[in-house]
């Protein structure tokens, strides 16, 4: 068995000149750039993209984003490169935000199916039905009616057509089963045309989620631009004093309701 290996005094005297010569950065930038590398380690990635999402969202992407906003804005201290990630944050839940509500139409748009079905039973059960179609319907219903008795078709065939005067019986059920299906395909153009303007009326109505989610999603939008908008003023005031550039004290509002004023009074 052999013990530890010895150092000689010229390997450890060696190892001392290395340590001397590594120093880490030297210029003042680099020592600011050095003093927050521990931030760039994941960390805002695993609050962003806890493990309970890894199966559904890169956090090796969200990384990339970050980087590039790095690379955009070139933070050389603490308080930038936080700026930075909260910009990426916010960028990130947007995304999750537009991916919502894109599930959210999906949903309803698949839906839209079974929906119909639904109204086509309860339009079928439940009349009454437009007017061009319920005109064509009584026309219909009137010559099969007539066609049971041949005293009663020539009568309505004569009124629909005078030259039948004198046609034969069967000549004038030829003409009534043909007249019949020229209606019947009237019928059916109507209905197709009007079920095509239905399911047109449908799909764009279900264009955007159900009212109250769009109305939340429009408010969590308008949040997430406001942080944005916070976080890239502040970013700019930041390296705009950095670089010793005059910058105005920023302008602060505050808005009361009117019950609140009262109150103060």
């Amino acid at each position: 068995m052999t013990g530890p290996k010895r150092v000689t005094e010229k390997q450890l005297a060696a190892n001392r000149a290395n340590a001397r010569r590594s120093t880490g950065p030297r210029t003042p930038q680099g020592k600011a750039i050095s003093r927050y590398n521990a931030l760039k380690h994941g960390i805002l990635a695993r609050a962003v993209i806890p493990e309970a999402l890894e199966p559904y969202e890169s956090r090796e992407t969200f990384e990339q984003l970050l980087d590039a906003f790095r690379d955009a804005f070139a933070p050389v201290n603490v308080l930038e490169e936080l700026l930075i990630e909260q910009i990426a944050a916010a960028y990130w839940r947007l995304a999750r935000l537009y991916r919502a509500e894109a599930g959210s139409i999906a949903h309803r748009q698949q839906r839209l199916a079974a929906d119909r079905d639904r109204l086509e039973l309860f339009r079928i059960l439940s009349p009454p039905m437009p007017p061009a179609e319920a005109a064509l319907q009584e026309r219909i219903a009137a010559l099969e009616e007539a066609l049971t008795d041949p005293v009663h078709l020539r009568a309505r065939m004569q009124d629909l057509d005078p030259s039948l005067a004198h046609a034969s019986d069967a000549d004038l059920r030829a003409a009534a089963e043909q007249r019949l299906d020229g209606l019947a395909q009237q019928l059916r153009d109507l209905q197709e045309r009007q079920q095509a303007h239905t399911d047109a009326v449908d799909t764009a109505e279900r264009s955007l989620p159900p009212l109250e989610v769009a109305l939340r999603y429009s408010r969590y939008e308008t949040a997430l631009h406001n942080q944005l908008d916070r976080a890239l003023a502040r970013l700019e005031r930041l390296q705009r004093r950095r670089e010793r550039e005059l910058v105005e004290p920023p302008i602060q509002v505050q808005v009361l309701r009117i019950d609140e004023l009262e109150l103060d009074q």
